[in-house]
């Protein structure tokens, strides 16, 4: 049973998981090139990136397997994320903890394995980078351990770069949206200047032309606050020639 300790530890470890917007997403070029790699550097017939998630081991890039992960339960990835270095099994079938594993008394008929952690850039394991073979082995050295665990890094690095790259997506997304929104407000300050121009020139009490003023002010201070810190935003971000210049397009816009 887990303590409390040991849960918050893997609700923190699961949202940040969750935080890179990875799993289930399509295989993409980088990281099966990782894993074509890793067989050739350590001349095994499987490797795969592996991540772990609440209940089970999911693929983000594999060489030589089928299927797209399974039970953590039997997960050789888990055991290798909760470990310090590398975790390598010369043997599955002689090792106590694994000789009944379904996947190593059926397929793949997992013998060696070798998986270095996965951390994201705030030093939680999110999975393994393992290579895997059928056949035993104990020959692993310390040299192959440490191009095990610097194939890892890389793909801890790629992973990252595709979150600081869909939070920048992410970022143009929302500046868009508050320009659409910025937008729609001003069409609706001129709205309202139209119609004060209409009944300024009918018969209308002065407290209903009050009113009509008092909204249209509060539609072009929200709608102006918006549209100003939006132009002084390019200020640190424009060449100062082309910051005058939009300026100049914009009479009365106090810079």
């Amino acid at each position: 049973m887990q303590t409390e300790t040991q849960t918050e530890a893997e609700a923190g470890r699961l949202a940040e998981l969750t935080s890179y917007g990875i799993l289930d997403t399509p295989p993409e070029p980088q990281f099966d090139r990782i894993v074509a790699l890793a067989r050739v550097l350590f001349d095994t017939p499987i490797a795969t990136i592996t991540l772990v998630d609440a209940d089970r081991q999911w693929f983000k890039a594999k060489s030589g397997l089928d299927g797209d992960g399974g039970s953590r339960e039997h997960s050789f990835c888990s055991h290798a994320m909760e470990t310090d270095g590398v975790f390598v099994v010369p043997d599955a079938s002689a090792d106590p903890r694994f000789a009944e594993n379904p996947h190593v008394t059926g397929g793949p008929r997992i013998r060696f394995y070798a998986g270095a952690k996965l951390r994201s850039a705030n030093g939680q394991s999110l999975g393994a980078m393992c290579v895997i073979s059928p056949d035993a082995r104990h020959d692993f050295s310390d040299g192959d351990k440490k191009k095990l665990e610097i194939l890892a890094s890389i793909v801890g690095n790629e992973m990252e770069l595709k979150k600081q790259a869909q939070q920048a997506s992410d970022t143009l997304t929302e500046r868009d949206e508050a320009a659409r929104e910025a937008q729609y407000k001003i069409k609706n300050s001129l709205d309202y200047a139209n119609l004060l121009a209409e009944v300024q020139s009918s018969d209308i009490s002065t407290a209903k032309l009050a009113a009509f003023a008092s909204a249209a002010w509060q539609q072009y201070t929200e709608a102006g606050g918006v549209l100003m810190s939006s132009i002084k935003s390019l200020r640190a971000r424009m060449p100062a020639h082309e910051y005058k210049a939009l300026l100049e397009t914009m009479p009365g816009f106090a810079s």
